[in-house]
């Protein structure tokens, strides 16, 4: 059985939320979820993360069938964040004055029969929690973790480096876009958590665990917006959840 939870807050400091979220549980196995995070001047941010998130939203809920298998849900990823990388990219050529290289991160989700398929561009993140541990599954696509990569910087630093959040790889800013995809088994048990920076960035790992695990228990997001408030909230701040749960059945 597959549960959702979501919830996305602007934090203390911003003035609007450039962040937008959608999922949805079509049946027992299966089940999708998508963060954005927009970027740009003005509001081009929200328009980015918007178009992204909506587009997504109707592919995902228009494409998704019991019973895929991998490839079909590998082409459904990859046609979602083709499409809307191009319909963000379009939008910003129309509108070069005000959007002009806005852009959007997105992490995406689909569970299907009993695996977990991410998709992810940008450095909003999906992390699984199971046994009581938390694991990062995606990785981020910023300069700081080009360098990292390279040997320059060491992990510890990698968190507070001052280029951790410039990105390298963004929905909209150019003509195509490289997503980068995994996939693992879902246990009874485990939960998936999909954030924005707002939120990973506000909260030391052991936090964000045990926030998380409030979270799934109460079945409210909330938790996780609240902890990163009380933190500064120096971001939007975005989380969906997709628990996997014991069959009522046995």
């Amino acid at each position: 059985m597959l549960r959702i939870i979501g919830a996305t807050d602007k934090g203390m400091t911003r003035y609007v939320n450039e962040d937008r979220f959608a999922g949805e549980v079509f049946s027992p196995e299966l089940a999708y979820g998508v963060v954005c995070d927009g970027m740009g001047g003005e509001n081009a941010g929200g328009v980015a993360s918007a178009l992204a998130c909506e587009e997504i939203r109707r592919m995902l809920e228009s494409s998704c069938r019991p019973g895929m298998d991998q490839r079909s849900v590998y082409m459904i990823l990859e046609s979602a964040v083709a499409t809307a990388n191009a319909i963000v990219y379009d939008k910003a050529l129309q509108n070069p004055e005000t959007m002009r290289g806005m852009g959007t991160t997105v992490c995406l989700a689909v569970v299907s029969g009993g695996t977990l398929y991410l998709a992810n561009v940008g450095d909003s993140r999906g992390y699984l929690l199971r046994d009581g541990e938390l694991r990062q599954l995606t990785t981020d696509h910023t300069l700081a973790q080009l360098l990292y990569e390279k040997g320059e910087i060491t992990q510890e630093a990698l968190r507070r480096h001052p280029e951790r959040n410039k990105l390298t790889r963004a929905v909209g800013v150019t003509e195509a876009v490289e997503a980068d995809y995994a996939s693992c088994r879902l246990e009874p048990g485990d939960a998936l958590l999909l954030c924005s920076d707002g939120l990973y960035n506000m909260l030391d790992p052991v936090t964000l665990r045990e926030c998380l695990r409030q979270s799934i228990a109460q079945d409210d997001a909330r938790c996780l917006m609240d902890a990163a408030n009380s933190r500064g909230g120096k971001d939007n701040i975005t989380a969906v959840i997709i628990c996997c749960e014991e069959n009522e059945n046995g």
